[in-house]
């Protein structure tokens, strides 16, 4: 976790959320030294019904591969494409 003073967090908070969101990254905010608040992305919650059933349908569909629009594509035509 990144240690980031209160006022470098107020003048970057867009770059510190954006950060978050993108990589997942979490930063400790300080004030005189001394820990104030941790920006972090939220927790997940892999046991309630809806994200299970969400992340099955997921790995369902990289199994089997969908068609997007005439082109059918699985998660080894995409590894084999990079």
């Amino acid at each position: 976790m990144k240690k980031v003073t209160l006022r470098e967090g107020s003048r970057e908070f867009s770059k510190l959320v954006k950060a978050v969101e993108d990589g997942g990254e979490r930063f400790l905010l300080t004030r005189h030294g001394k820990p104030i608040a941790v920006i972090a992305p939220p927790e997940i919650d892999r046991d309630d019904p809806s994200w299970r059933a969400a992340y099955e349908e997921m790995c369902r569909l990289l199994d089997e591969g969908m068609d997007l629009g005439g082109l059918r594509v699985n998660r080894d035509d995409l590894y084999d494409r990079v």
